[in-house]
């Protein structure tokens, strides 16, 4: 866990924020996060959202780096934008399965 209690600190840093402001943004204790950034306590799911809103980041920017997901560069975004018009429409329509039952 000390990957993820230094990336919190990290990410705090940059924020400009100390333990007791980004504590009371996202509703915990400083002590909590002062904890998390020794790694002495994790981080769970609800306070990984509540810490990501605080730090405006997403909740996977606070896992490691090398844990993270890669980035995509501008050319596969575009065709994944081209994918996504193209992909055929779901055809679960449910009025029509309640016509047919």
């Amino acid at each position: 866990m000390d990957n993820v209690t230094n990336r919190l600190k990290e990410l705090r840093k940059q924020a400009g924020l100390t333990q007791q402001e980004l504590a009371e943004r996202a509703g915990t204790a400083q002590s909590h996060i002062a904890n998390i950034e020794k790694g002495k306590r994790d981080i769970d799911f609800e306070l990984a959202g509540r810490l990501a809103k605080a730090l405006n980041v997403k909740p996977y920017e606070l896992l490691p780096l090398d844990w993270q997901p890669e980035t995509i560069t501008p050319a596969e975004q575009a065709i994944l934008d081209m994918i996504r018009k193209t992909k055929a429409p779901d055809n679960t329509d449910d009025s029509a399965a309640n016509k047919a039952g």
